[in-house]
């Protein structure tokens, strides 16, 4: 009798603790991922679409929603509203989130080249048959940048650019001639090939896969176009974002979801990872801990 009332106790303890594991889902019956790609509209539509199926089922809820765009603070905005449960952001991204939400943000994986690379580079791209062959010849010419949250594109670039006198304290050229809002990444590439601009900032994991290829892999450009003539010590890569403050068990099965996509769908697997990905991975914040002191410095330096 008492082996069966302890049975029957150990057994009402592992049903209680699956309730409990399972119940998130109660509460988050579909969510949004939002996804801030520094692609084309519709390369990144294309990309990223597939993974909300995939999510959703994989999770074990009602809907997925993906919502792709350029607008990296419009991401951020909607994780601080609640309208966003889990995003793809850049690691100054992260850092802006992990400000105004005081530090209720976890990565729950992150992005790694085909080569392994856990890290990118911020770069300098000009036109293959441009003269400019260091930052030095830039001076009194065009540089391009996407957007402002952008780590690769502005916010290390910018910080660099502050330290050689090449911009001012503001960010205002000094150096260069003019700085040149293009809206995203691959926009950037675009500009240099068609001369409108003289150079762009820009990313990548290594010469052989990043921003340049991804955009070539698009037919966007030609990689006999560009030529880098700057890049940056590597940074960490981009991490899938939550809210520290969601259930454990939410955000374990968000990191077991994306890590192993490529396995549980290879089909899916193939649209996003194309020309760019090699695997999702863990990380934790320790890994953006400069991205975090970077935005409390600049803060304090405008106040």
């Amino acid at each position: 009798m008492i082996r069966e009332t302890m049975i029957g106790a150990a057994l009402a303890v592992t049903l209680s603790g699956a309730a409990l594991a399972n119940d998130w889902r109660q509460q988050f019956k579909s969510i949004t991922f939002g996804i801030s790609s520094g692609e084309n509209q519709q390369e990144g539509n294309l990309r990223w679409t597939p993974l909300g199926p995939y999510m959703q089922k994989c999770m074990g809820i009602e809907k997925v929603t993906m919502r792709i765009t350029n607008d990296y603070s419009g991401i951020i905005e909607a994780m601080v509203q609640g309208d966003v449960q889990l995003a793809w952001l850049g690691p100054a991204q992260y850092a802006v989130a992990h400000d105004l939400l005081k530090g209720d943000v976890e990565p729950v994986a992150v992005d790694v080249s085909r080569e392994g690379d856990l890290g990118y580079k911020w770069i300098v791209v000009v036109k293959a048959d441009s003269p400019y062959k260091t930052l030095e010849d830039l001076k009194g010419k065009s540089l391009g940048w996407p957007t402002p949250t952008s780590a690769s594109g502005y916010v290390l670039p910018m910080h660099y650019f502050r330290q050689k006198g090449y911009v001012n304290e503001k960010n205002e050229a000094v150096h260069f001639g003019r700085l040149v809002q293009t809206g995203s990444h691959d926009n950037g590439l675009v500009s240099v090939v068609r001369g409108t601009i003289d150079a762009t900032t820009n990313w990548y994991y290594s010469p052989q896969s990043g921003a340049h290829t991804r955009a070539a892999g698009a037919g966007t450009i030609k990689l006999d176009d560009i030529r880098i003539i700057h890049e940056s010590v590597a940074v960490p890569n981009a991490p899938f974002t939550t809210r520290k403050s969601y259930p454990e068990a939410m955000k374990k099965k968000m990191s077991e979801c994306l890590i192993n996509l490529r396995f549980a769908d290879p089909a899916t697997w193939d649209v996003v990872g194309k020309n760019i990905f090699g695997a999702f991975a863990l990380v934790s914040d320790e890994a953006y801990k400069d991205f975090i002191e970077l935005r409390a410095l600049e803060k304090r330096q405008r106040r």
